[in-house]
């Protein structure tokens, strides 16, 4: 199972949570989340693909320059795009050489047949929860939605995952075979904006892990 940490900013927690052996890390360039990355080293991006880890830059309708310019400027290879982004965005970053993960608020099934437009633009879907915000809300929303899907593009499920969900994403895991691709995981592991508990994401990142044999 794929494991993503988003919303990363702190260089000390950034070692500590790429240190157990997650895949992906978020680093957000959204001006308005208490979560915005700023100006992050880019000595620390490449020590992250050099441990295995790759860091994903993450906009919210952004100017396709600008993304591309950030891209190149900090060393990322891989953007997540949580606006409305519209196919055409995508396909133009995928054609510069970049993975694109595509981001889908979700709040109603009318939300989960947005996801299907995408197929064959993105490489990975990412479920999160529609809210007045962009992402970190800490909520989660009706994963029996899922069953509406009718896309075929790996997804990550997305908001309010907790440390105590185990269990419940494990069924969705097993459910979803070959479509759920792994977890998208945030707010509910912070202890203040933008810091994780790297001990609260140990013992998660190990559970799952254990359940699943991946």
């Amino acid at each position: 199972m794929i494991v993503k940490v988003c919303g990363m900013r702190r260089p000390d927690n950034i070692d500590e949570v790429a240190a157990l052996g997650i895949d992906l890390m978020g680093f957000i360039f959204y001006r308005k989340s208490p979560r915005c990355a700023g100006e992050p080293d880019k000595e620390i991006i490449e020590a992250l693909h050099r441990r295995g880890v790759k860091a994903v830059a993450v906009f919210v309708d952004e100017d396709f320059d600008t993304v591309v310019s950030t891209m190149e400027r900090y060393g990322f290879t891989a953007a997540q795009l949580h606006g409305n982004e519209s196919v055409d965005y995508c396909d133009r970053l995928q054609q510069r050489g970049f993975t694109v993960l595509k981001a889908i608020s979700i709040a109603g099934a009318e939300d989960m047949a947005k996801a299907a437009a995408y197929d064959g633009h993105a490489d990975m879907l990412v479920l999160d929860t529609k809210c007045a915000g962009k992402g970190g809300s800490g909520v989660k929303f009706d994963w029996q939605l899922l069953a509406d899907g009718n896309f075929t593009t790996p997804f990550l499920l997305s908001g309010g995952i907790s440390a105590d969900d185990t269990d419940s994403v494990t069924a969705v895991y097993r459910s979803m075979p070959g479509l759920m691709a792994g977890i998208d995981l945030n707010s509910r592991f912070e202890t203040e904006p933008g810091v994780k508990s790297a001990d609260m994401l140990r013992r998660f990142v190990d559970g799952i892990r254990a359940a699943n044999h991946d």
